[in-house]
């Protein structure tokens, strides 16, 4: 059973000389929730452990926000679900170059005891009705270990939040 999400305490960024970051926290999780819940889909990033030097992928998916983790679905025979699969890193981030956020983590499919199974119908419900499909549901969660956001063109607003 996932166990439901602590969200720590914002944190202002590591200053970057020439960037402007602020040196508090200067927005709070609903900025996150909101943009994530808002977004019509997200884009991910991936690497595969080839036996050369490791080989970035992005890749934007369908998928939903629910109790504060990012959910999506998709074939185990895509790039991006066999890097997972073999390395679970992964960054996920709406198409925001504005509103920004961005989550580090780890992916995993999703198991049949992860949630119970009233909260995995409206995860599976909200999805198919967030696309307009008959069928469809997540299998994929992101377990957070860095959330970044800001609002705005430049970086007066970062945030992090660490997650341990």
């Amino acid at each position: 059973m996932l166990a439901a999400l602590i969200i720590p305490a914002p944190e202002a960024p590591r200053p970057i000389d020439g960037y402007g970051m602020p040196a508090r926290p200067m927005l709070d999780w609903p900025f996150v929730a909101e943009r994530m819940i808002a977004a019509r889909y997200y884009w991910i990033n991936t690497t595969d452990a080839g036996p050369s030097a490791p080989q970035p992928h992005a890749a934007p998916l369908w998928g939903v926000w629910y109790a504060d983790r990012a959910y999506f679905g998709g074939s185990l025979e895509t790039r991006w679900a066999r890097n997972l699969l073999a390395q679970p890193a992964i960054s996920v981030h709406p198409p925001d170059a504005e509103n920004v956020v961005i989550i580090e983590g780890v992916a995993r499919p999703l198991r049949d005891d992860d949630l119970p199974a009233a909260a995995r119908d409206s995860l599976d419900r909200a999805y198919r009705d967030k696309y307009g499909v008959d069928d469809g549901a997540v299998n994929w969660v992101v377990e957070p270990r860095l959330v970044l956001a800001w609002e705005g063109a430049n970086l007066t607003t970062t945030t992090r939040w660490r997650f341990r």
